[in-house]
């Protein structure tokens, strides 16, 4: 029974992070866009945005796969 609590915790926690990254990239790419970027022109400030979302996707993904990896979700697919 704990090990199924501990779990739904960690999968709590999870998805709070999920949420809160993809806000803070919103409202922070959108802020810096909006404020900082003056002297931007419209394909560079898209720019900016884009590599927002990759750093926010790939903070995102590293802490899904550290989940899956530590419950043997992977290991089956490959191969270990």
């Amino acid at each position: 029974m704990e090990k199924v609590e501990k779990m739904a915790t960690g999968l709590m926690w999870r998805i709070i992070g999920t949420i809160l990254a993809l806000s803070a990239f919103l409202v922070g790419s959108l802020i810096y866009v909006g404020f900082y970027t003056s002297g931007f022109d419209l394909t560079q400030k898209v720019i900016v945005v884009l590599v927002a979302l990759i750093i926010a996707f790939a903070a995102i993904a590293i802490m899904w796969v550290t989940f899956a990896g530590r419950r043997g979700w992977m290991r089956d697919r490959w191969g270990s």
